[in-house]
């Protein structure tokens, strides 16, 4: 018999994608799905699309709750799966995702399964491909940055009974943690395989928030390498220069040893307003990865 797996798509407020997520899971074509939909007390319908598809769900909630992190550990503690996952309300699994990841699983002894995303903008139109890279955990490290792409990707319950649970003070970073912390338990896989789709949009981590993301940069910086550690500061100071918190962003600038960075710093608060603008426009233009 096949293994039972379990997804958990955490959600707040994003009733305009949650749709999709939910039907991306519900047309798998994989026999053993567990599937649970926790909402941070959205206000927005979420209730009303996972209450369409209640039937089909193995059990739902819509209460407030600690964010992403702390819902999954919630959701994780009850789940009955031998293989978990997770899938963000504003992305989908592509057909037959989970049977592939499945199967590679299956065929070695690895800890974690992950392959490719295609970026998609909030209409779903497709920007570029997310190509996974090979796992290397020095080079993450050095680099501050999850070469797993996290949708479309599956761990085995072992995984997170060694590497768990999400650390919940995080809020960028847990997914990074975590595949670290596996790493030092077993393998991790590569598969080259398209598996999910990876939603850009405004309200996106990947796009919004600035601050948040500069602050959980902060965080994981005394956890990395002395060369990631910079690499984190000077992102986290990028990203308070965008949300427009300039003296710390100064400060990390020079802590990274990014004096050009510190400099920009300094120009006046209405300019760096129109440059966050206008880096905001281009970043959700359909391009290229370099």
């Amino acid at each position: 018999m096949k293994p039972l797996v379990t997804i958990v798509t955490p959600s707040f407020q994003q009733g305009a994608y949650l749709e999709d997520a939910i039907a991306s899971v519900l047309a798998q074509d994989y026999p053993r799905i567990e599937y649970a939909v926790v909402d941070g007390g959205s206000t927005d319908g979420s209730a009303d699309v996972i209450q369409r598809h209640a039937d089909r769900l193995a059990w739902w909630v819509s209460q407030p709750d600690g964010g992403q992190a702390a819902a999954l550990n919630t959701a994780f503690a009850r789940a009955q799966g031998e293989i978990l996952g997770w899938l963000a309300a504003d992305d989908t699994l592509l057909p037959g995702a989970v049977s592939r990841v499945v199967d590679a699983l299956e065929r070695s002894d690895a800890l974690l399964a992950y392959g490719d995303a295609m970026f998609v903008d909030r209409e779903g139109r497709e920007m570029f491909r997310l190509r996974a890279r090979d796992p290397d955990v020095d080079a993450m490290q050095r680099a501050c940055e999850n070469f797993v792409v996290q949708p479309g990707s599956l761990f085995r319950r072992r995984a997170y009974e060694l590497a768990g649970p999400f650390d919940e003070d995080a809020y960028y970073f847990f997914d990074f943690e975590f595949v670290l912390r596996v790493a030092q338990h077993g393998a991790l896989l590569r598969l080259p395989d398209l598996l999910a789709t990876y939603r850009v949009h405004d309200a996106s981590k990947s796009i919004g928030a600035p601050v948040e993301k500069a602050r959980d940069y902060v965080r994981i910086a005394p956890r990395l390498p002395a060369a990631g550690a910079r690499t984190a500061r000077r992102h986290a100071a990028e990203y308070f220069y965008e949300g427009l918190e300039l003296r710390e962003a100064r400060r990390l600038a020079f802590e990274a040893r990014a004096p050009l960075l510190a400099l920009k710093t300094l120009l006046p608060r209405p300019l760096v307003r129109r440059l966050r603008a206008h880096r905001r426009r281009a970043s959700l233009v359909p391009s290229a990865p370099s």
